[in-house]
């Protein structure tokens, strides 16, 4: 079925698709001639990088990317997957996302008149730019077709464009000489879509540098938050991490760090699964474990967990290819599978959605690949999402690591998941375990605070808890401001085997699961930062009355159809013809002849489709048959005899849809927009976070949002400098307390990011909306510049005329185009 996305995907699918557009814009306007200007617009505008965590979505988007685009032009696209083993994943997802885009295997479907229409190719770089034997077939031509060099050039040749997608696969590019000449000497892609989960990844400059296809500077990258990800319910909304050290060196010997790890592990991993099962939730949990690549190594941790730890043997399957194949993907999704081993190196490209625990062996400094492991963690499983009422700890992943070097990589990793957005370099809680002797205790260490080495314990023995106050000047919150704060809680640990080889080891056992009760603890640890008292307890937003029962009939008593009917059997548009002779280097041969084509039936039933389901509070069940109906009438009405065949009726609404793309939606701002009202909206006493924030000495809470992107976090702090600044405000979007405006455009909501309280203005008690956008600013979004609130009159739009530019600029919108208006100054908030 076609893909629907979430709105921050599908705002991101949309800038994709429009920065395609204008480039495709640019190659209509060149000629076959303007060789040096085609080759400087695909090198320097052709290519989007698009940076998302792990499960936030990127192959969906670039999906929907390629189907929606393909809809302009007839292109031939070929899509780089990073190992064989998941091309079959990716075609899968091609067949049920975009079931309008031809699939073809480049072994056996190199054909012209095969891919005369457009398509996509699923491959690999082995498969068409190596030496190898697959290699060399697919750049021969034989029975099979053409050679891919042959087949590109002759894709060009009448008309075709090539588009590229490039998903993880430029990892290593540097070192592929094969893959780095077929991409620039025999591709030569019109359009380049680099997909990558490594924030600031180094390797994109690299292939950047290797190609000559300019991707940019990463405040230039389409870029998914893991915020956008965790409040859309499909991330979870953290990784916990347990590291385990003892005090004495001469000590490290006593302690089989692995054995502690995969131990403490399987318990956490029980804990979640006796959870699900007492929910009546469907879904085995599936425990990772990252183990050296020895086959030694190997074997003694799968001896460990079914002799010990009491697995069956066969829930506990290990992985032995050197990189993700269709064997891997199938256990990782086979529910009698509870327990999975597989070498470190396959870390990067395979899907684990069951997965919420992860033993990892030996440690891995490096942070891109710290990154790739809590991808393995991330996902949220399709049957928990948006499911209310969980237990707070299944919202988080856990990782247990036997080697204490390996916390390096998996911090700097968080850091630079965060980064992508909110540049908050916080991965999540450590679990820290002391070891003296037989005394085991653990720690919950958060972002900032600090590790107690020894712990302190009363006269009983029993541990103390510890406050974590705010110092006078540390950076922290305001105390005045911060209701409850988290606690860095010690508990007891006890890491002996007696319970796991007991006939209950599948049960948690009360005794023995400190570490758990730590984790569980502090999942449910928050902060709370109450709402000054100069900021207001309410503000003023324009809201959409409820429709009424028959609201449907009331707007299509409104749709006009009376004028557009003659366009029903308008199915043909007026194409050109250019006819030249091949030797004819002067074009004095040139001819051009007009001709007629005939609209695509199913590309017109596809855009009526959006039309009439553009609107989401129209009830998509009945309206569509009640449109046919008041359709019919209105041929009737005026004199036309409607067609007996039902099909035929369709098709005739169709073509009147898609000529006349406003007929509903102008019926609709009659019967919606035009009763936008008034109310009061009340703010939250507090804002609740699971992590310290950052102070804001103006912000009506004290602090900056975990959601600010670079360039929103950069206008708040230079609100928080200004003296005619008395508040602001972070506006959330669709929520209870929102902002919002409806008039601006057909009913749309639209949710400025800053509500600001200026001195001195007159307007709306003195009360301003701001809205930040990128560098990339274009179709709706450009219409946000001349929105009027109801109360607090223009919103102001405020951005960076050009990536990489230091100030902000003010902007304007006239004539249907965006101008700048001079440079951002928070005085000019102080007048409409």
């Amino acid at each position: 079925m076609p893909i629907v996305l979430k709105e921050f995907q599908r705002n991101i699918c949309e800038n994709i698709v429009e920065r395609f557009s204008g480039v495709k814009q640019a190659y209509d306007e060149l000629t076959a001639h303007d060789v040096s200007s085609w080759h400087k617009v695909r090198q320097t505008a052709s290519t989007v990088m698009l940076q998302a965590p792990t499960g936030s979505g990127k192959t969906l988007l670039a999906i929907d990317v390629a189907s929606r685009f393909s809809e302009s032009e007839r292109l031939l696209w070929f899509w780089f997957a990073p190992f064989s083993g998941v091309v079959d994943q990716t075609r899968k997802a091609l067949r049920e996302g975009a079931p309008r885009l031809s699939l073809f295997d480049v072994a056996t479907d190199r054909k012209l008149d095969l891919v005369y229409n457009g398509g996509v190719f699923v491959t690999t770089w082995q498969s068409v730019a190596t030496r190898n034997k697959e290699g060399r077939k697919a750049r021969q031509s034989g029975d099979f077709g053409l050679s891919v060099d042959d087949l590109i050039f002759q894709a060009r040749e009448v008309g075709m464009r090539i588009g590229c997608v490039v998903d993880e696969a430029h990892h290593g590019f540097q070192k592929a000489a094969e893959a780095r000449k077929f991409f620039t000497d025999v591709m030569c892609p019109d359009y380049t879509l680099l997909m990558t989960a490594t924030p600031n990844d180094r390797d994109a400059k690299a292939f950047s540098d290797s190609t000559g296809y300019k991707v940019g500077s990463p405040d230039e990258w389409a870029s998914i938050s893991r915020y956008d990800g965790v409040q859309a319910g499909l991330l979870k909304k953290g990784v916990k991490m347990a590291r385990f050290i003892a005090k004495k060196d001469d000590e490290k010997r006593l302690i089989s760090f692995e054995h502690t790890a995969m131990n403490q592990c399987a318990k956490m991993h029980r804990l979640i699964k006796s959870t699900l099962s007492d929910a009546g939730i469907d879904l085995t949990p599936l425990m990772l474990v990252q183990v050296p690549n020895g086959k030694v190594d190997q074997k003694k941790a799968m001896e460990y967990l079914i002799d010990k730890l009491r697995f069956s043997e066969e829930s506990v399957k290990i992985h032995t290819a050197d990189e993700p194949d269709a064997d891997l993907i199938s256990l990782a999704n086979d529910p009698n599978i509870e327990v999975l081993l597989f070498k470190m190196a396959v870390a990067l490209g395979f899907d684990a959605p069951r997965a919420w625990t992860l033993a990892a062996l030996r440690g891995a400094r490096d942070a891109n690949f710290g990154v790739q492991v809590v991808g393995r963690l991330m996902r949220v499983h399709r049957k928990l999402q948006n499911r209310p009422n969980l237990p707070a700890f299944l919202e988080y992943g856990y990782v247990f690591l036997a080697n204490d070097d390996a916390q390096e990589g998996l911090l700097s990793a968080g850091a630079l998941i965060n980064e992508m957005e909110t540049r908050a370099s916080q991965l999540g809680s450590q679990i820290v375990i002391t070891c003296h002797g037989d005394d085991k205790q653990a720690q919950v260490v958060k972002n900032g605070e600090n590790l107690q080495l020894f712990i302190q314990t009363d006269e009983h023995g029993d541990v103390l808890v510890e406050n974590n106050e705010s110092e006078e000047g540390g950076g922290g919150p305001d105390p005045d401001t911060l209701k409850s704060k988290s606690h860095q809680i010690s508990l007891p640990f006890d890491n002996t085997d007696k319970n796991d080889q007991s006939k209950d080891a599948e049960k948690p056992s009360k005794k023995s699961k400190s570490l758990v009760d730590a984790f569980t603890s502090d999942a449910q640890t928050s902060y709370h930062y109450k709402r000054r008292p100069v900021g207001p307890e309410t503000l003023m937003s324009e809201y959409l009355p409820d429709i009424h029962h028959d609201f449907e009939e009331e707007l299509l008593s409104n749709i006009d159809f009376s004028t557009a009917v003659s366009d029903r059997e308008r199915i043909r548009v007026g194409m050109k013809q250019e006819n030249r002779d091949v030797f004819d280097a002067s074009g004095d041969t040139v001819k051009q002849e007009d001709f007629w084509a005939r609209l695509e039936p199913e590309a017109l039933a596809e855009k009526a489709q959006q039309l009439i389901f553009r609107f989401e509070d129209i009830d998509h069940g009945r309206f569509p048959n009640m449109l046919l109906d008041r359709f019919k009438e209105t041929l009737i009405k005026e004199g036309f005899e409607p067609p007996e065949d039902d099909e035929e009726l369709e098709q005739q609404l169709d073509l009147v849809l898609v000529r006349n793309p406003k007929l509903i939606a102008e019926a609709y701002k009659k019967c919606r927009v035009q009763k936008v009202e008034i109310k009061k909206v009340h703010l939250p006493s507090e804002f609740i976070s699971e992590r310290p924030l950052s102070a804001s000495p103006k912000n009506i809470y004290g602090i900056y949002p975990p959601d600010l992107n670079l360039d929103e976090k950069a206008i708040a702090s230079q609100l928080d400098e200004e003296k005619q600044i008395e508040w602001w405000h972070r506006n959330p979007a669709r929520k209870i307390d929102s902002v919002a405006l409806y008039e601006w455009a057909d009913g749309a909501g639209f949710f400025p990011d800053f509500v600001v309280k200026v001195k001195d203005r007159e307007i709306g008690d003195g009360i301003a909306l701001l809205e930040v956008k990128g560098p990339h600013i274009r179709g709706m979004d450009q219409k946000k510049a001349a929105a009027v609130h109801k109360v607090y009159g223009k919103t102001f739009m405020v951005g960076r005329n050009a990536p990489g530019k230091d100030k902000f600029s003010f902007f304007r919108f006239e004539n249907d185009a965006l101008y700048e208006d001079g440079s951002f100054e928070t005085v000019r908030l102080r007048w409409a």
